[in-house]
């Protein structure tokens, strides 16, 4: 499962190898930390020399192993229970920063992130100049402050060079920002200071995998599970580089084990359902997806799992159907106060109104006229996917908790969904004045999901506009974007750089993404696998 760290940054590696700030800056936290056999100080470490981690901040000695336990708890996700242990911390010690940092970022509500995250830069001057740094981490990335994010981390791995919580923190931060050689070298680092050190093969098999050199990334998960083979992580991390390598029936049979361990891991039983929509078996997966439901913990992984359910829908062109599902997320994230959930519901209600076709990705659509009398003018009616991304907006623009971050990154997303829109249906002038918003963004931020949005969003106005060679610059630089693949190999074929169309960007990495639910009926192969009601050892599961 690749829930670790939040997903920020892109072309972040000059970023990453340039920035460096005061050991005593401001700013950010970081999250793992070593035991330490005694309650922590309050005076700043002056040299790396002093200690080989971090040290905590905590009078209470049940503080301090709530924390740990926690973070074992968290490197193997079962952020739950992690989740629980850091608040009974932060009772038993209110003042105890990290354990405030980290439900910051691992809680699913955003109120409590954003006031358990001003917590901990409130206790500031009364920690350490790791924690200092760990806080400096998190909350610089969280509040749109990469800059002092990113030269905390950078300081933390040069003050602890042989803290392996450490490395393994920036090599799956590193990861997520599709930084792949220098993720893979952090982790390498954690895992050539203690070989039986688990948690760093998580992300290294994913990295293998990224790279499509499966060979490796199923060698890792092995070595993965034979570590830990008590843990349901393992065996699902396992189950899902195998489904993205097209092996679906032994995907789901590891589901099945991760299961037998922890039958409430919500991961597998979720995985379980995207590889049967990836296959085809919508029936199936209508079933998993609903026992997926009863297993979230939480209001927004349900509505999280009500979202992935409803592109089923698409899956089989019910597009009314499918209008009718995201409109029911819109109104229960209404409901709940969850504005990043909503806004992605409007999202997709948009995208049903102007994408039902692959030839409505490359082809302009004609405008949408009213009714009109004979001397009177033609009026162009505005669209529904723009009232619809109008709502978006304004779901984002009146949410109160979430990070700054968040809000830009998911702002961005919706600006290129405008994009796409308004030049689909040929109103390019419009399209370049969003285009150009989305354009000061990406120049002004090293987000990943901003720097792909404008990639993407660029590259497919110049295909609408039929300038194929420049489009096919950006559409390159949004390589796990499925419509973008589309495009781009639609670009190439036009231009008599490649012969097919078909295949290109459909099963991106074998992922249920909201992308490859538009394509997936486009000559998509089908497998001959997972005939039963489940794989064989995985009965006790079927309800």
């Amino acid at each position: 499962m690749r829930v670790w760290l939040f997903n920020l940054g892109g072309c972040l590696l000059c970023l990453v190898a340039m920035c460096v700030v005061p050991a005593n800056a401001d700013g950010l936290g970081g999250n793992k930390v070593k035991k330490k056999p005694t309650v922590s100080v309050a005076a700043p470490e002056t040299s790396s020399s002093q200690s080989e981690s971090i040290s905590l901040t905590t009078h209470f000695s049940e503080a301090r192993m709530l924390y740990e336990t926690g973070i074992d708890a968290w490197e193997t996700l079962q952020t739950d229970s992690a989740l629980k242990r850091w608040r009974t911390a932060t009772n038993v010690d209110p003042e105890f920063a990290l354990a405030h940092l980290l439900i910051s970022y691992c809680t699913p509500d955003p109120s409590e992130a954003k006031s358990e995250r001003e917590k901990a830069k409130a206790l500031l001057p009364h920690v350490t100049v790791g924690e200092g740094l760990l806080i400096a981490w998190f909350t610089g990335v969280r509040e749109n402050d990469y800059l002092s994010g990113i030269a905390a981390m950078n300081d933390l791995v040069r003050l602890y060079p042989k803290d392996k919580n450490i490395l393994v923190w920036a090599g799956s931060w590193l990861f997520r920002q599709k930084e792949y050689e220098l993720a893979q070298k952090r982790l390498e680092e954690a895992t050539a200071i203690d070989p039986s050190f688990a948690p760093p093969l998580n992300d290294l098999g994913y990295i293998y995998a990224y790279k499509k050199d499966y060979e490796h990334a199923f060698a890792v998960m092995k070595h993965y599970v034979e570590l830990m083979p008590g843990e349901p992580n393992p065996q699902d991390s396992y189950a899902e580089i195998l489904r993205m390598a097209g092996q679906y029936d032994d995907a789901i049979q590891h589901y099945c084990l991760a299961l037998s361990i922890d039958p409430n891991f919500h991961s597998s039983q979720i995985g379980i359902a995207d590889t049967y929509t990836l296959i085809g078996d919508q029936a199936k997966a209508r079933r998993e997806y609903f026992n997926a439901r009863v297993l979230a913990t939480d209001k927004m992984t349900e509505l999280q799992d009500r979202l992935q359910s409803a592109f089923m829908y698409v899956r089989e062109r019910d597009y009314a159907g499918a209008d009718l599902a995201f409109q029911g997320v819109v109104q229960q994230a209404q409901h709940t106060g969850f504005a990043v959930i909503e806004a992605e519901a409007w999202r997709m209600r948009a995208r049903v109104q102007f994408i039902n076709s692959a030839a409505d990705l490359t082809d302009v659509k004609g405008s949408i006229t009213t009714k009109h009398f004979g001397f009177l003018p033609k009026k162009q009616a505005k669209p529904m996917e723009l009232e619809y991304l109008a709502q978006a907006q304004q779901a984002l623009k009146g949410a109160k908790a979430i990070s700054e971050s968040d809000r830009q990154d998911e702002l961005a997303i919706l600006l290129r969904e405008r994009v796409e829109a308004l030049a689909g249906r040929g109103r390019f002038a419009e399209a370049e004045v969003v285009l150009q918003q989305l354009a000061t963004m990406a120049n002004n931020s090293p987000s990943s999901a901003i720097q792909t949005a404008y990639n993407g969003a660029e590259g497919t106005v110049l295909v609408y506009q039929t300038n194929y060679n420049q489009a096919a610059a950006f559409l390159e630089r949004d390589d796990e974007n499925a419509f973008s693949q589309f495009r781009l190999a639609y670009a190439r074929k036009q231009t008599g750089a490649s012969s097919s169309v078909e295949s290109s960007g459909i099963m991106v990495f074998n992922e249920a993404t909201a992308e490859q639910a538009f394509l997936s009926l486009m000559g998509r192969r089908s497998p001959e696998c997972c005939a039963n009601e489940r794989c064989a050892g995985c009965t006790q599961f079927t309800r």
